[in-house]
């Protein structure tokens, strides 16, 4: 069975996440993204995945579980 990864957030703060490989948003950084990773404006007729690209790693995740759900090739 393959466990799915998920980012975490800061205690207290579950608007400030931590992606796996360290990024956090005072650091590099985390944007709206299109299912292939690539940013996007947060408008309904351009972010259409509610997803989030990590802009240090480019880990691809869904903002309602954490779960990390793609991601963005180099």
């Amino acid at each position: 069975m393959k466990t799915t990864e998920t980012i975490s957030h800061e205690a207290g703060n579950p608007e400030a996440w931590i992606c796996l490989c360290g990024n956090h948003p005072s650091g590099d950084g985390f944007f709206p993204c299109d299912a292939k990773g690539n940013e996007v404006d947060p408008v309904p007729s351009e972010w259409t995945t509610n997803a989030y690209v990590c802009h240090k790693c480019g880990r691809i995740i869904d903002q309602h579980t954490l779960a990390v759900i793609g991601q963005k090739a180099k």
